[in-house]
């Protein structure tokens, strides 16, 4: 499976479409939930996830307003990111990601010796007319070439969920990582000849958050 050649059109797609508008409204504080779809190939002599493992996680920001599109590492990428979801929390059922891990990019992930420790390298979503959210590409990395957390979908055809982590970590066996794959389309399982694990795209879901 072409991992990189998929996570290449969803990052290109979703980034030219936060170029053309990103919006900041001020609001109702809402708590917006993903469900991924369930994780089907796996790497690894003894990986930390099975076919009931899937990605969830959640973000609690001001309600988005409909048919927008919001990066949130905007109006610059320096971190610590002003615009960034103050709470948020990403989980691969073996590890979980929050917003109080987060250290600022640095050149050498492969330097980083605290497996619990990430930068953020993407976090966009797209709304549609009702609000909800229907595009998404979030990314965090621990090592680039292995530990990283990736959900993305660009509110075309196709999506991918994709968690890594480094041997030894988060109870993986393996000589060098390993990895839990979920290939998903808008429209399900369809016939595709280089992707034959097909499903139906993860869900996000919203609620109010009472103040």
């Amino acid at each position: 499976m072409n991992y990189l050649r998929l996570v290449s059109l969803l990052v290109s797609a979703l980034t030219l479409a936060a170029c053309a508008t990103t919006g900041i409204e001020s609001g109702s504080l809402a708590r917006y939930s993903y469900e991924g779809a369930p994780l089907t190939v796996f790497t690894g002599a003894k990986p930390p996830w099975d076919n009931e493992s899937r990605l969830t996680g959640y973000f609690i920001h001001e309600e988005l307003a409909p048919d927008t599109t919001y990066d949130f590492l905007d109006p610059d990428i320096d971190f610590p990111f002003v615009n960034l979801p103050s709470e948020f929390s990403f989980s691969d059922g073996a590890r979980t990601i929050t917003h109080t891990q987060l250290e600022a990019p640095v050149k050498n992930t492969g330097d980083r010796l605290d497996p619990s420790i990430y930068e953020c390298r993407t976090f966009n979503v797209k709304t549609d007319e009702n609000g909800d959210i229907v595009a998404w590409d979030v990314l965090f990395v621990h090592d680039v070439r292995r530990s990283t957390y990736l959900t993305a979908h660009n509110g075309g055809l196709y999506g991918q969920d994709l968690t890594e982590v480094d041997a030894t970590h988060y109870g993986c066996v393996a000589t060098e990582k390993c990895t839990g794959n979920a290939n998903y389309t808008s429209q399900g399982p369809i016939f595709d000849s280089w992707l034959d694990d097909l499903q139906y795209a993860g869900r996000w879901t919203k609620e109010i958050v009472e103040q």
